[in-house]
C-alpha cells in the first residue's frame, strides 16, 4: 500500500486515510448562499393543523412520499409502476393500498422545528423496526438496505414532495388557464428546487447509539429523554453544516461535531465518557465491535493498521474537544453555537487529534467569536 507521511504531526498515513481525514468543510468553504427557511411554512402549518384535528401523520406522509406507499422489496424501484409513482410524480386520483407493514404507524409525531439553519419537518418513529423500514423507504428506494442498529436518525437532503408540486401546479394553473405547465416547470419550478424538495429529519426513540441507559449509570427515562434530545440537535447541526459548508456528509468529523452539540444542548456540557460511549471506545485502547463508529467508514477500505491508527485519532479527538468544551464554558448563546460548529468544522479531524488540537480549536474558536463578536 502506497503510504504518505504527515510532515506536520510525523506520523505515516495510508493514502486512503489521509483521504478520509481531509477536512471537506474547508473545500466547500463559501459555496453555498446564506441562510433561509427552505421549506414552505405554510404547507408545514397546514399538516401540523390537520394532525391537530385528528388526521393521522403517516397518512399525511404518504401524500408527500408516495413511495411511502411500497412494500420493502429488492428491486422494486426498477418496475415501472414505482417509476411512474415516485419518479415522475403520476399521484393523481391513485387509490394506493397500504402495502408498507409498519407496526405502530397510529403513533408517528410530526412537528416543524425551528432550528439554527431554519424551519425544517422532524418525524419521530416510536417502533424501531418502523424506523428501519422508513429509512429504507425514503432513504433506499424501498429496498432492503442494512440499517445499523445504532441509528437512530436521519437527515433527509433533498427528497422530492409531490403533494407540494400538485398544489403548486395547482395554483398555476388556475391564474394560467390556457399556460403550459409542462413549460413553466422546466423554466421556472425545477432550477428552485426549495419549490419541491425537502429537507426531512426521522428520528427514533431508541437509546441513541444503540448506548444502553445502565451502561451511563442513568434510568431508561432519563436516558430516552437524553436520546431524543441529543438526536434531534445533532441532525439540526448536520443541517447547519449543510447550510454554511455545502457539505453533512457519512464522515466521524461531521459526527464527532454534530455528537458535541447534542451532548451540550442537552445536559449543558460536553460528557466525554458518553462520547467515548457512543463510539465504541470506553475501554479503549480496546475496540467495542459493532458500535456506531462503523457506520461512518463502510464506504472505506481501510486495513487493520489503519483502523487502529482511526481509533487513536478519535479517542484523542474526543480528549482535545472535552478540553475545548471546559476552557469555553457554558454556551452562551445561538451565535455561540454557530461559532463553535464554525471552530469545529474548520479545524481538521488530523489537527484535533493532535498533541496541540485543543489549542487550534480554542484559537479557531476565540478567531470565529471575535469576528461574530460574541
Amino acid at each position: 500500500m502506497v503510504k504518505e507521511v504527515d510532515h506536520t504531526n510525523s506520523i505515516c498515513f495510508s493514502a486512503g486515510l489521509k483521504n478520509y481525514l481531509e477536512n471537506k468543510f474547508l473545500v466547500k468553504k463559501n459555496v453555498t448562499s446564506p441562510f433561509f427557511d427552505e421549506i414552505d411554512l405554510e404547507y408545514w402549518r397546514g399538516i401540523s393543523t390537520r394532525v391537530s384535528e385528528g388526521k393521522m401523520v403517516f397518512n399525511e406522509l404518504k401524500k408527500c412520499y408516495p413511495q411511502l406507499n411500497f412494500p420493502i422489496q429488492l428491486g422494486i424501484e426498477k418496475t415501472e409502476f414505482y417509476k411512474d409513482i415516485v419518479l415522475r410524480g403520476k399521484t393523481v386520483d391513485m387509490n394506493f393500498p397500504f402495502l408498507l407493514h409498519l407496526n405502530d404507524f397510529e403513533n408517528i409525531t410530526f412537528k416543524v422545528h425551528k432550528s439554527i439553519a431554519g424551519s425544517i419537518p422532524i418525524v419521530t418513529v416510536s417502533n424501531s423496526e418502523d424506523f428501519t423500514t422508513i429509512i429504507q423507504s425514503l432513504l433506499y428506494k424501498n429496498n432492503p438496505n442494512y440499517v445499523p442498529q445504532s441509528m437512530g436518525a436521519m437527515l433527509i437532503n433533498g427528497i422530492n414532495n409531490w403533494e407540494r408540486l400538485t398544489i403548486l401546479k395547482n395554483k398555476w394553473l388556475a391564474t394560467n388557464t390556457f399556460g403550459n405547465w409542462t413549460e413553466e416547470f422546466t423554466c421556472n419550478v425545477l432550477p428552485n428546487k426549495k419549490l419541491f424538495k425537502d429537507n426531512l429529519i426521522i428520528l427514533s426513540i431508541k437509546p441513541y447509539s444503540n448506548v444502553a441507559a445502565k451502561q451511563l449509570g442513568l434510568t431508561e427515562d432519563a436516558w430516552l429523554s437524553y436520546s431524543i434530545s441529543i438526536r434531534e440537535e445533532h441532525e439540526c447541526t448536520h443541517l447547519y453544516t449543510l447550510q454554511k459548508y455545502g457539505i453533512a456528509s457519512n464522515n466521524l468529523h461531521d459526527e464527532l461535531i454534530a455528537d458535541y452539540i447534542g451532548i451540550v444542548k442537552t445536559i449543558g456540557y460536553y460528557n466525554k465518557s458518553w462520547m467515548l460511549h457512543f463510539m465504541g471506545l470506553e475501554e479503549y485502547p480496546k475496540y467495542r465491535k459493532g458500535a456506531r463508529l462503523e457506520n461512518y467508514i463502510l464506504e472505506n477500505e481501510f486495513s487493520q493498521d489503519d483502523f487502529k491508527q482511526l481509533i487513536k485519532i478519535i479517542k484523542n479527538a474526543i480528549d482535545n474537544i472535552f478540553i475545548f468544551d471546559e476552557t469555553s464554558g457554558k454556551l452562551l448563546s445561538t451565535i455561540d453555537q454557530m461559532c463553535r460548529i464554525d471552530a469545529l468544522c474548520e479545524t481538521s479531524l488530523e489537527e484535533l487529534s493532535s498533541a496541540n488540537g485543543a489549542s487550534i480549536l480554542i484559537n479557531n474558536y476565540k478567531a470565529i467569536s471575535k469576528r461574530s463578536k460574541i
